[in-house]
């Protein structure tokens, strides 16, 4: 019995260090998106629940959609040459895009903003999440 509780004591702490997930962007603001994480957690005895929105969480800079698209195209304008080319267009994030976001090793409330800082307490919180790719 005493075995039980303690392997479910140690999952439950594991079960709050946050590496990476997949969520849904909400919406959108500049660089920040809102992100509902996709993974549902369970309490100890309970049913599983939605996680918590993350607001704020910065979108890298290198992240974008790239959506291939068809053009038709005339070959110098002479009437009757049509040519269809596929092209990469490339777009912003917007919500209902699904992400991967990546989980901090510490807080980045001031590091985000490039100031230095001494750690919170606390490590791989969803709300130090950065959004690294696009599904």
């Amino acid at each position: 019995m005493q075995s039980s509780i303690l392997r479910d004591l140690i999952e439950q702490e594991l079960l709050q260090v946050h590496t990476g997930f997949f969520g849904r962007i909400i919406s959108v603001k500049e660089n920040l998106a809102t992100v509902q994480p996709l993974d549902m957690i369970k309490e100890v005895g309970g049913q599983p629940v939605q996680q918590a929105v993350i607001e704020n969480c910065p979108i890298m800079r290198n992240v974008k959609k790239f959506e291939k698209k068809r053009v038709e195209t005339s070959a110098g304008g002479e009437y009757g040459h049509h040519h269809t080319m596929e092209i990469w267009d490339i777009q912003d994030l917007s919500a209902g895009d699904i992400v991967y976001c990546a989980c901090a090793d510490r807080d980045i409330s001031e590091t985000r903003n490039g100031a230095m800082a001494a750690p919170a307490p606390g490590h791989h919180m969803l709300s130090s999440a950065v959004i690294v790719g696009v599904l």
